[in-house]
């Protein structure tokens, strides 16, 4: 026996040699599905190095019969327990043309008795003639009704020439010495599986790869046999259902070999239900309805595959035609909005098979109508006895003298729409007239109602008066205006200058000269009104009294001169502020003292209307000036401020200043009468300076010091 280390650096040898590179596909096979038992000939070619395959009856201890009739192919020949060392050999398919075959499909029979994980087989498939070669599959491939037994080893060491190293490995027997064991087939077994690669390829090629190593070899090999290729079984092509009520079962049709079932029922009210992968789900629909139901399968060799039915749900309501008031039956009619073909109709109570039933006395009836599929709904619909007619006219009303008034009324009651008749007269009354009005309802079986009856009440048009206590007057003149139209109700008036006041009397002041016609508006309920106009008020405009005088004048410079600017003036009234009056033209006066006084002038035009003026004249006697050079700011109420005095009576500038000892400033004032209080200073000499100018615009400059003494 070889240790494992011969059987490692033996196995490379056999990469030296391979198959030979192949010329196109001449006559390829293109009629399936193709079958081969390998009865009548060998069919497929084997070769390869150091290739033991054979074809015949197998006569091996274990692998003694072939897997279909009495012939096979076997590697390691017919008979005996041993495969050639070294072996990388294939048995290899003829040419096929598979432009046809969308989703190629192939299974044969093989049974295997070889060494474990060491030697082994594995499934090729060549796109281009036999020129390069690639495993058909995967080992760990999902096992459906398509794909089965196929590749049971991961990483056979001597498949050296194909990648990955997947095929089938093992024997029954369990592992002696270095010699693997286990994962045999035990039998024939069916392999099967998709070739997507192949799909609308015209050069295809199968081979079956198979290598050995240079030990471990003292088994029966493999057989092949049965081979099928043909176009892979589809996924269901239709679907079926049955309804109970709103619910239906759907059930695929049987046959395909899908791997999904995913149903779509066209609901989308149902929410999550809307959709399932159950092979035969159970849905109740939300609602009557058309729905679109989808079932989309998916194969292992096909793509996803979708069917489409349309599912009706019937939608019905229940019209009805009530009982009258004559005693006529009432009807009822079954109103199906969906695919009404094959519908059926069933009526409780009564047990009628139409869309109609007639004859029927006041009381609930339902109507399920199912479809030829057995999908139903059912409705209600309630025959009502006719209800008594009843009428309302509309409230008792007032209304203003001639407007128009339309009487209303309401009713119930009865069978379809309401007529209303009025008497005397009615509905329109253009203008309206007091009195009492009647209306009845008839319904459309004839039915008439009691009688209710309306008031109507006429409001007269109120009369107002305007009266005024002034008609005549100086601006401003103030007027009482009344309008004593002998009633209640509210008064607005408009005096004719753009305001507005409300009252029974209001008084108003017009404040610019013209002429205005005041007017009144009465309105008394239910909102009747009537107008007045009052007579025109003429508002004079006043005089302007107006005149010049100096500001600052000099005593001892004569009187003081005085200039009449008035407008409109007749009578002239002067009040000279010293207690001197004049009338006239404008005085010439002399005043006494040095002082201001208060000139007033009032005027009188035509009218009587009169105005004033007032101004103000100041005499200046000569200059003068005094300040303290102390002062004891200390709560006694006695020589409290430090303020300098002079004889100005109406300065144009005044600014005094104290300064401490330092020369910083203490205290600013820029009024002649706000003296310095000391505050916060300590007692001590302070200087001062004061710069006053007088009425005439004369500049006087003052310095000294001030002593503080508390």
């Amino acid at each position: 026996m070889r240790s494992p280390f011969l059987r490692a650096i033996a196995l490379p040898l056999l990469l030296v040699c391979g198959g030979a590179v192949r010329a196109q596909c001449v006559t390829p096979i293109s009629v399936f599905p193709y079958t081969e038992g390998f009865e009548n000939g060998p069919q497929w070619t084997a070769g390869g190095i150091g290739s033991d395959w054979a074809w015949g009856t197998p006569a091996h201890p274990a692998i003694n019969s072939a897997g279909g009739g009495v012939r096979s192919w076997c590697v390691g020949g017919l008979t005996g327990t041993f495969y050639n060392y070294g072996q990388l050999s294939y048995l290899e398919s003829p040419c096929f043309d598979m432009s046809a075959l969308d989703h190629p499909w192939i299974s044969f029979k093989l049974y295997w008795e070889c060494e474990r994980q060491y030697d082994g087989m594995t499934f090729q498939v060549s796109l281009n003639g036999g020129q390069s070669w690639n495993n058909v599959g995967s080992w760990g491939d999902p096992v459906d009704c398509l794909n089965d037994n196929w590749f049971n080893a991961g990483n056979i060491t001597n498949l050296t020439s194909a990648s990955p190293k997947h095929g089938w490995s093992g024997r029954s027997g369990a592992t002696g010495g270095s010699c693997q064991g286990g994962f045999g087939s035990g039998g024939w077994v069916t392999a099967r599986h998709c070739v997507p690669a192949a799909a609308n390829q015209p050069q295809v090629m199968f081979r079956f790869l198979f290598g050995a190593g240079t030990q471990c070899n003292g088994y029966d090999g493999i057989a092949i046999d049965d081979i099928l290729i043909q176009e892979a079984e589809g996924t269901p092509t239709d679907f079926a259902w049955t309804c109970a009520g709103a619910s239906a079962t759907f059930a695929p049709a049987p046959g395909g070999c899908p791997t999904a079932w995913n149903w779509d029922f066209g609901d989308p009210a149902s929410g999550t239900l809307n959709s399932t992968s159950v092979q035969t789900p159970v849905h109740t629909f939300s609602g009557p309805g058309t729905y679109t139901v989808t079932l989309t399968t998916v194969g292992p060799c096909t793509g996803p595959v979708s069917i489409a039915h349309t599912v009706v749900v019937p939608a019905v309501t229940v019209s009805v035609v009530d009982a009258d008031c004559s005693g006529g039956p009432g009807a009822a009619t079954a109103v199906v909005t969906t695919d009404t073909t094959g519908i059926a109709y069933a009526w409780t109570p009564g047990g009628g098979s139409g869309a109609s039933i007639g004859g029927l006395a006041p009381g609930t009836y339902t109507v399920t109508v199912t479809d030829a599929g057995g999908c139903s709904s059912t409705a209600t619909g309630v025959v009502n006895a006719p209800a008594t007619v009843q009428v309302q006219a509309m409230a008792d009303t007032t209304v203003c003298e001639g407007t128009a008034l339309l009487l209303t009324a309401t009713g119930n009651g009865g069978t379809g729409a309401l007529q209303f008749t009025w008497t005397p007269t009615g509905p329109l009354l253009n203008p309206a007239v007091a009195g009492t009005y009647s209306v009845v309802a008839t319904d459309a079986s004839g039915c008439v109602s009691a009688a209710d009856d309306v008031t109507v009440a006429v409001i007269a048009t109120p009369t107002p008066v305007v009266e005024a206590d002034l008609v005549a007057g100086c601006a401003p003149l103030c007027v009482m205006l009344t309008g004593p139209g002998g009633g209640a109700g509210t008064y607005t008036w408009d005096p004719g200058d753009g305001a507005t006041a409300t009252g029974a009397s209001v008084q108003h002041c017009y404040a610019q000269a013209g002429t205005y016609v005041p007017t009144v508006l009465q309105e008394v309920p239910p909102g009747c009104t009537g107008t007045a106009t009052g007579p025109s008020i003429v508002v004079f405009a006043p005089p302007v009294a107006a005149f010049t005088v100096p500001s600052v004048v000099q005593d001892g410079t004569g009187p003081v001169p005085i200039t009449d600017a008035s407008l409109d003036a007749v009578q002239w009234s002067w009040d000279l502020g010293d207690g001197t009056t004049a009338t006239g033209a404008p005085p010439q006066h002399l005043y006494g003292d040095p002082s201001c006084y208060p000139i007033t002038l009032v005027v009188t035009d035509a009218e009587g209307c009169t105005d004033t003026a007032t101004a103000e004249v100041c005499v200046e006697g000569d200059y003068a000036f005094h300040a303290p050079n102390a002062f004891t700011p200390d709560g006694d109420g006695i020589n409290e401020l430090f303020l300098p005095v002079s004889t100005v009576q109406r300065p144009l500038g005044y600014e005094l200043r104290i300064f401490d000892r330092w020369g910083v400033q203490r205290f600013l004032s820029n009024d002649l009468l706000q003296g310095w209080s000391g505050e916060g200073a300590s007692p001590g000499v302070y200087a001062w300076t004061v710069m006053l100018r007088d009425g005439f615009g004369r500049r006087h400059l003052h310095r000294g010091h001030v002593s503080l003494l508390r």
